[in-house]
């Protein structure tokens, strides 16, 4: 025989079928709390609250080789940092021109006090460092640090300049969008004026490379020189002095007989990339963008896409 059903069984379905409306009221009042909660949650790249236990500690020395950088730089500071507590693995890089330390803690450790004892750590390490070394950089994994969108940008190579193209068209429109945090360009540099000396010819002219690097520093620069009052009026007096064209800086004198030009190179270009961008196989340069820590994540991409949408109508500029 098949067991009757006892009241506790049976008093959910007789109550479904004896108040149809009520039932039918509280299934809507759960969709309509669940759909006002959920349209109410922030997109995320990553959940809120995730901390990756991962620490990144660099230290750039110019021009240093590797051995000799692995020597005086990253293992002091291996030997410092591995008595922090919670650390899990270390694994170091000493490359030419710098040093790098990864370091991995183990689960449940608060990284902000990991944070600030590797600080502590590195302040023991830098009384061995060499002394030209006067910069330390750590690096905390951060899920906001996660770019939203990466765009590639191919661009008309006989245009000359690039640079305020796209700071005017892309860069800026994007920054002013309500939730984008920055924006950064990979494989696009603002041309500088780059002085390549000629060793010989500098030691021929009885010059110091370095006391002439200095002087060139000095020759360009605003400076605040005080006020002065006119009537009524206070004004404030500033003291400037730039190079309006290469040929000025060409023409310099840097001694009684010697001018810039005849013992260096001068041109208007871009620094020496050691990376290069390319999107669909042709050259170009990334736009990275960063989103707000509270910023909802579909928002920004939509908005970000809009100025992308624009851009492709010019036909200077083509995104990927």
């Amino acid at each position: 025989m098949t067991p009757r059903p006892t009241t506790r069984d049976t008093w959910l379905p007789r109550f479904a079928l004896e108040r149809p409306r009520a039932v039918f009221v509280l299934v809507l009042a759960v969709i309509v709390v669940g759909l006002v909660a959920g349209s109410g949650i922030p997109v995320e790249l990553l959940p809120r609250g995730f901390d990756p236990p991962h620490l990144r500690v660099i230290v750039p020395w110019r021009d240093a080789p590797p051995q000799e950088t692995l020597e005086k730089i990253t293992r002091p500071l291996e030997e410092e940092l591995a008595t922090v507590r919670g650390v899990a693995s270390l694994r170091s890089f000493s490359r030419s021109g710098r040093s790098i330390v990864l370091m991995t803690f183990k689960q449940g450790a608060d990284m902000d006090v990991a944070y600030r004892e590797v600080r502590d750590r590195i302040e023991r390490a830098r009384r061995s460092f060499p002394d030209d070394v006067d910069r330390v950089f750590i690096r905390k994994e951060d899920p906001s640090g996660i770019p939203v969108q990466v765009y590639g940008i191919a661009v008309d190579a006989d245009l000359e300049e690039i640079w305020d193209l796209v700071q005017q068209r892309i860069v800026r429109p994007i920054e002013r969008i309500d939730g984008v945090a920055s924006v950064e360009l990979n494989g696009l540099e603002e041309k500088e004026i780059l002085i390549e000396l000629d060793r010989e010819r500098t030691a021929a002219a009885g010059l110091n490379i370095y006391a002439l690097a200095t002087q060139l520093q000095n020759d360009n620069f605003t400076l605040a020189s005080g006020w002065v009052r006119e009537g009524s009026r206070k004004l404030l007096l500033r003291s400037m002095a730039r190079y309006r064209s290469i040929e000025e800086i060409e023409n310099r004198l840097v001694s009684p007989r010697v001018r810039l030009r005849d013992i260096a190179t001068i041109r208007y270009a871009e620094a020496e990339k050691e990376y290069r961008v390319r999107a669909n196989s042709k050259p170009a340069f990334a736009v990275v963008v960063f989103k707000e820590g509270d910023a909802n994540t579909r928002d920004v991409a939509r908005r970000v896409d809009e100025v992308f949408a624009r851009v492709q109508d010019d036909p200077r500029l083509h995104a990927f």
